[in-house]
C-alpha cells in the first residue's frame, strides 16, 4: 500500500494481531479447536501487555535519568546549586 507521494506505508503489528485473533475466533466458533476463550483472545492481551511493558520500560528509563539529575544537583559541590542560589540572592 502506498500513500499519495508513492511511499510505502505500513499499519504496524496491529493487522497481524487482529488477523490472528479472527482466525482463532472462527476456529473456536466452528468447533475446530477446543480452546478456552482466554487463549482465543490471547493475541490481543499479549500485544496489549507488550505495549504496556514498553511504556513502563520507557518511564523507568526517564525516572532513572531524572533521579540521576536530582542527585547531581543536590550534591554539596554542585555548580548548579551555586548558580541557583546566586539567582535568588538579593542584589544590592
Amino acid at each position: 500500500m502506498t500513500d499519495k507521494k508513492g511511499r510505502k506505508s505500513s499499519s504496524g503489528g496491529a493487522g497481524t494481531v487482529t488477523l490472528l485473533w479472527v482466525i482463532f475466533l472462527i476456529l473456536k466458533l466452528t468447533n475446530v479447536i477446543d480452546w478456552k476463550w482466554l487463549w482465543v483472545f490471547s493475541p490481543i492481551w499479549i500485544s496489549a501487555s507488550a505495549a504496556v511493558g514498553l511504556g513502563l520500560l520507557f518511564l523507568l528509563v526517564v525516572g532513572l535519568i531524572l533521579l540521576a539529575a536530582i542527585i547531581g544537583i543536590t550534591r554539596k559541590d554542585s555548580k548548579a546549586v551555586d548558580k541557583i542560589k546566586e539567582m535568588f540572592r538579593k542584589k544590592d
